[in-house]
């Protein structure tokens, strides 16, 4: 009664069989050069479709990792230098006072906690030693400079110099607590 609707249409189906009524009337010589003709014609499309842009990235990398590599070699040192440096940052009145003490400084610089901050008195310090203590506490913004008031003390013909005031740090607006 019904009739099954064909999958190929009727002009399809022509093109097909003359496309095979051709193919079948070629010489097996022709039919062989054709292969080799479609053969070659996907290997060149491959190459420059995806073998080529691949072996140019692998030679992009191959020149790029070694320069890579040097830097990454160069960074690492300041990066172990920037890590020590964060962990040496105190984050508390027992670490400061504990700094201060391996620095030689605690006999002359007295420390108090007032109003979120610290309060250091300063007596008589050289002043590379309390520089050299100093600037790597202020380098972490945790850690703000909120007062520094100093001024030279002892002989001024004194190649090591000396100094004596005060410094307020940390605590406020910075989100830090000391």
């Amino acid at each position: 009664m019904f009739q099954r609707a064909a999958t190929v249409p009727a002009g399809g189906r022509q093109w097909t069989r003359a496309a095979a009524q051709w193919w079948q009337r070629l010489a097996l010589r022709e039919r062989v050069l054709l292969g080799l003709m479609l053969l070659a014609i996907v290997g060149a499309g491959l190459w420059v479709g995806w073998w080529e842009p691949l072996a140019k990235q692998r030679m992009h990398w191959q020149e790029e990792l070694p320069r890579l590599q040097a830097q990454s070699q160069a960074l690492e040192p300041l990066l172990q230098a920037r890590r020590l440096q964060r962990d040496a940052v105190p984050t508390t009145a027992a670490d400061l006072r504990a700094q201060l003490q391996a620095n030689g400084l605690a006999a002359q610089v007295e420390l108090e906690e007032r109003d979120g901050c610290w309060h250091l008195q300063v007596r008589d310090v050289p002043a590379d030693a309390l520089w050299n203590w100093l600037l790597p506490v202020l380098a972490d913004p945790a850690v703000p400079l909120r007062e520094l008031t100093l001024e030279r003390t002892g002989d001024a013909n004194m190649a090591a110099a000396r100094v004596s005031g005060s410094i307020v740090m940390g605590g406020g607006d910075a989100g830090g607590t000391p």
